[in-house]
């Protein structure tokens, strides 16, 4: 009976091992992010809250000086005037990174190909993502009626999106896996 199940499983075994190691990492980094005695130590998505919050201040306040408005910053919060908005831990990037971090690792490829997928697609979520934080602020200090359709609709998607295309950019480009 086993050997029939190997045998028929044997095909797709390199499918069963991408899908299965998948599941695994996305696993292992959710729990890093969200595992309460984990967090308490080490609180990765709040650490990277701070730092979209800092980075899109600074180019908020550059566009403020160009544009005429104020910009403050306090913990996550950044304002200008009555318009205040949390860059909160769900918006830091980090489970957009976290899936495509999980997609490039279990893909079947070289390490050096993997090094090089992850630090292009970290680079471009998380630059796509301060670009989310500082439009959405825009839209939200000029637009404010469209903020949430805005937010939840077109910006989280588009992330997701770039993520994709990202992952599909290094695996047709950057890989050596088999069949490519």
């Amino acid at each position: 009976m086993w050997k029939s199940i190997a045998a028929f499983l044997a095909p797709y075994w390199l499918t069963i091992r991408v899908v299965g190691t998948f599941v695994l990492l996305i696993t292992v980094f959710f729990t890093l992010l969200t595992y309460t005695p984990i967090v308490k130590r080490v609180d990765i998505a709040w650490m990277l809250a701070q730092l979209s919050a800092w980075l899109s201040w600074a180019l908020l306040r550059v566009i403020g000086m160009i544009v005429g408005f104020p910009v403050e910053i306090d913990g996550t919060n950044l304002g200008s005037g009555e318009f205040v908005v949390d860059v909160s831990p769900a918006c830091s990037g980090a489970v957009p990174s976290i899936i495509y971090l999980s997609a490039v690792l279990a893909f079947p490829t070289s390490w050096r190909s993997k090094l090089i997928g992850s630090a292009m697609g970290l680079g471009v979520i998380h630059g796509v993502n301060l670009l989310r934080v500082v439009g959405l602020f825009i839209v939200g200090l000029f637009f404010h009626e469209y903020f949430h359709e805005t937010h939840v609709y077109i910006a989280q998607a588009l992330v997701v999106a770039i993520a994709i295309a990202t992952w599909l950019f290094w695996a047709g480009r950057y890989t050596d896996a088999p069949g490519h």
